[in-house]
């Protein structure tokens, strides 16, 4: 009445005399904002200063977080905030590539997982105090398991980590720096023997570490000595992996005492060290009597002919090995007449690798007359030897029929399954399910 008043047109009047008209926008205006949304902005607006999502119902709790900055403080929103959608938030604005299948599926777990590594590898003890790492190591204990640092300048007590972080199933960690330019200094490379005490210290007492990667240390014989005084109490570490350094025998004689036969180690990776034909026989007695161990990867030593015999006639009698990669040794006809003898009794050996090594056109005649009397190697790998390549062909075909009767077996074993489910589900049903090899029904069971 008062807008009536003073010229204008009387808004409730016209509405009711025309009823299909369309509010106005001065309506829409003042039309209030549901309660639920004003709440929702205030929880969010004050989260930093008052922090909580107690008794907010569900389904408000992801439009509270789709507000949030991903700039909070992760005491803030680590124990509160589960909203994996948050999570990816805070990701992606930090770093272009997150892979979240190396996660666990998990984006809070990828975000906390990057974060602490991207501290411990940029972490600088002359300029920042252990304080900030402890708190941090507190924060993440539930929700890092896997760390993988590139760089690690800082030498830490290992055991700190360990402590601190009692989920931690994965670590893979070389010590060095990257992008170092023309400011390459050989100290700034390498576990030192603090470093090995640390760790061997360390594997005494975890129960949940399973795997173990060092590539690139400078780990020699002594630090891998160590190393394996501590995991030889260890029962947790189920995949090794000691690439790219300088193990030589020594070292190798005391990672074959870990493979005994009450061994949890099923994968062991020395590629690129320094094994000789000593290391080869020390291998070849443990495989002897181990049951564990699945994959081997010896490539880019020096086992030579003679190591690599040795080698190879310990798989005689081993059950469990499946994947052997003997690649750049130097393996000659010795090899290849310790493979005539063990592949005809193997029957575990899926994926041999003998690329880059010195085998003859005599040498392949009889790795293809072992492969005729074997039915499960199924992948070989010839490249880069003295062969001919219609006996390389000729190997490929026989590896490939291996590969396809494992497939039918595989797929007959699925078939026979099914059937076997199909059966008891209809006893359990009391029908019966028509015999497709008879014509007739087979019965059920009561």
């Amino acid at each position: 009445s008062q807008l009536a008043g003073l010229g204008g047109p009387p808004i409730m009047a016209h509405a009711a005399s025309t009823p299909t008209a369309k509010a106005t926008p001065l309506l829409e205006a003042h039309n209030p904002r549901p309660l639920a949304d004003l709440c929702i902005d205030v929880i969010a607006a004050n989260f930093a200063s008052r922090p909580t999502l107690r008794g907010l119902p569900p389904r408000f709790v992801h439009r509270v977080t789709a507000l949030l900055p991903t700039s909070l403080s992760l005491e803030v929103t680590g124990p509160l905030i589960d909203d994996e959608i948050y999570w990816k938030r805070c990701a992606t604005e930090r770093w272009s590539n997150c892979e979240i299948s190396e996660h666990g599926s998990s984006w809070k777990r990828l975000f906390f997982e990057r974060h602490l590594q991207t501290f411990l590898e940029d972490l600088d003890p002359s300029t920042q105090s252990s304080e900030d790492l402890v708190k941090l190591l507190s924060l993440s204990k539930d929700y890092v398991f896997s760390l993988r640092l590139r760089q690690f300048l800082s030498h830490l007590d290992l055991e700190m980590i360990f402590q601190n972080v009692p989920t931690l199933s994965h670590l893979e960690l070389s010590y060095g720096v990257l992008q170092i330019g023309m400011d390459y200094e050989r100290s700034l490379f390498g576990m030192k023997s603090p470093d090995v005490l640390s760790l061997a210290k360390a594997l005494r007492v975890t129960e949940t570490l399973t795997v173990m990667a060092l590539p690139a240390n400078q780990l020699d014989d002594n630090a891998v000595r160590t190393l394996a005084a501590g995991l030889a109490v260890n029962a947790t570490v189920t995949c090794l992996d000691l690439s790219h350094n300088k193990v030589a025998d020594r070292g190798v004689k005391a990672l074959a005492k870990l493979l005994s036969p009450s061994s949890v180690i099923v994968s062991l990776d020395l590629c690129d060290n320094h094994v000789h034909a000593d290391g080869g026989k020390y291998l070849g007695r443990a495989l002897k009597v181990n049951g564990s161990l699945q994959a081997l990867n010896m490539r880019l030593n020096r086992l030579g002919d003679e190591g690599g015999r040795l080698l190879i006639e310990g798989c005689k009698h081993n059950a469990s090995l499946s994947r052997l990669n003997l690649s750049c040794n130097a393996a000659d006809t010795e090899v290849a007449q310790a493979l005539f003898t063990m592949l005809p009794q193997n029957g575990s050996l899926t994926d041999l690798d003998l690329s880059g090594n010195a085998l003859d056109e005599q040498a392949a005649r009889l790795v293809r007359a072992a492969i005729e009397a074997n039915a499960t190697l199924r992948k070989i790998d010839l490249r880069l030897n003295q062969a001919e390549p219609d006996t390389v062909a000729a190997i490929d075909e026989l590896v490939k029929r291996n590969e396809l009767a494992h497939l039918k077996s595989l797929r007959r074993a699925h078939e026979l399954g099914a059937a076997a489910a199909a059966d008891a589900q209809a006893g359990g049903t009391g029908t019966s399910r028509p015999d497709s090899r008879m014509g007739t029904a087979a019965p059920g069971g009561s």
